[in-house]
């Protein structure tokens, strides 16, 4: 949503200020801090509440609300369903654009500067591919690729489960940033420190993800799968309640085998 002035007769798209942000987990993924230089452009609109919309995503929307203290302004409560609904991880990029009237256009770039072209439909809970064609704009669901997982399920489990080495499974939980090791499989099979390992899904698509010890006084001498989870659980569409089972085929690499609830 841009706007539109008049310039000689002829109409003329003129677009927001914008500032961007680098996601942190506990840093701003609670609440979040409107730069103190953009707040002169939300002065004579600011209201206490503001609308959030992915850019090339007429679908996703959602509202927060808006604070200020001692002359700050944040976006709290609504915000941390939107970093949840966007699986939004360490070190991602989004840049904000402000339209008018406290509504506000987002695009989300990766940690390699990829801008994100998968968004969630919160209409429906379902994920929206946006086609990028000559031909079409229009966003298209997944309803193929839901098709050929369950065409090829039987098949993709008997490959796992036929594949020779050590397994974990783990149910997930709501945590997007982080998945906690078991601890047997943890002390047994990866060493305490900070490492890379590479996850695969059943069409051998690989994601990079960060090993990083557990910090937890009950599992110090444990790890975690940490930056680049989030990525791999948003790719893959894993969602709360799935069954996950990770079956180590290299020492630095696991299949990942996904059975939703």
């Amino acid at each position: 949503m841009a706007r539109t002035t008049f310039n000689n007769g002829g109409m003329e798209e003129k677009k927001g200020p914008t500032f961007f942000k680098i996601i942190k987990t506990g840093f701003n993924t609670e609440d979040l801090r409107i730069p103190p230089k953009f707040r002169r452009h939300l002065l004579n609109e600011l209201s206490n509440r503001a609308t959030l919309n992915l850019m090339d995503s007429s679908n996703s929307s959602w509202t927060v609300d808006v604070s200020q203290t001692e002359g700050e302004i944040y976006f709290k409560n609504g915000w941390q369903k939107f970093v949840r609904d966007n699986s939004l991880g360490n070190f991602e990029f989004l840049v904000f654009r402000y339209e008018s009237d406290m509504q506000f256009s987002i695009e989300i770039f990766d940690r390699n500067a990829s801008k994100r072209i998968t968004f969630p439909d919160v209409r429906t809970h379902r994920r929206a591919i946006h086609t990028q064609s000559c031909q079409s704009n229009k966003l298209k669901e997944v309803k193929e690729e839901e098709e050929d997982y369950q065409d090829n399920k039987e098949e993709e489990a008997a490959t796992l489960h036929n594949l020779e080495g050590p397994a974990f499974t783990s149910i997930i939980g709501q945590n997007f940033y982080n998945l906690a090791v078991p601890t047997d499989f943890s002390m047994k099979y990866f060493p305490l420190g900070y490492y890379t390992i590479v996850l695969k899904n059943s069409e051998a698509r690989e994601w990079e993800v960060s090993i990083v010890p557990n910090g937890k006084e009950d599992s110090c001498n444990t790890v975690k799968l940490s930056a680049g989870w989030a990525a791999f659980r948003r790719d893959n569409q894993i969602n709360s309640g799935d069954t996950c089972t990770f079956k180590l085929v290299e020492s630095r690499s696991m299949l990942v085998h996904i059975d939703p609830k």
